[in-house]
């Protein structure tokens, strides 16, 4: 009698996602945002959007970008936590809509400022820096200091 060989699944990882994959949604990101600023075609802008929300809604296995790109780079031992790519999925949700919602409605302004914002925080991931891991960290310690006050 053989026992069955344990396949893992390398997205199923409970807390914590390995870098490689978030620095693959990251470039995905970045490409996109420059593929359609480039082009001056913002539609391009609802692959990103579509992406994140099914990555938000159904998990990391399903994010294209994930799936396309995270090959491309080398493997990572280092994780992040699922909290903090939560967070920072919702922050690229919503930058990408204003986005959108400016474009849609002539305030380019308001889409060119949500564009670079999001960029800049892609590139800085990119480099290292975490911009929403700080933001929520920040946040965090503003709840917690908040209670504190309250009791």
């Amino acid at each position: 009698m053989t026992t069955p060989s344990l396949k893992l699944d390398p997205y199923a990882c409970i807390d914590e996602v390995p870098l490689h994959r978030v620095r693959g949604n990251q470039l995905g990101i970045l490409l996109s945002v420059i593929a359609a600023i480039a082009a001056q075609q913002y539609w391009i802008l609802l692959l990103p959007l579509a992406v994140q929300l099914v990555g938000r809604a159904y998990g990391v296995r399903y994010n294209l970008f994930v799936r396309a790109l995270s090959p491309l780079l080398p493997a990572s031992a280092k994780t992040e936590s699922r909290e903090l790519l939560r967070f920072n999925n919702l922050l690229a949700i919503l930058f990408l809509a204003v986005a959108l919602l400016g474009f849609a409605l002539g305030i380019e302004t308001l889409a060119y400022v949500s564009l670079g914002m999001l960029a800049a925080a892609v590139v800085l991931a990119l480099s290292g820096f975490c911009l929403g891991c700080f933001m929520y960290f920040q946040w965090k310690q503003f709840l917690a200091r908040r209670r504190l006050r309250k009791s």
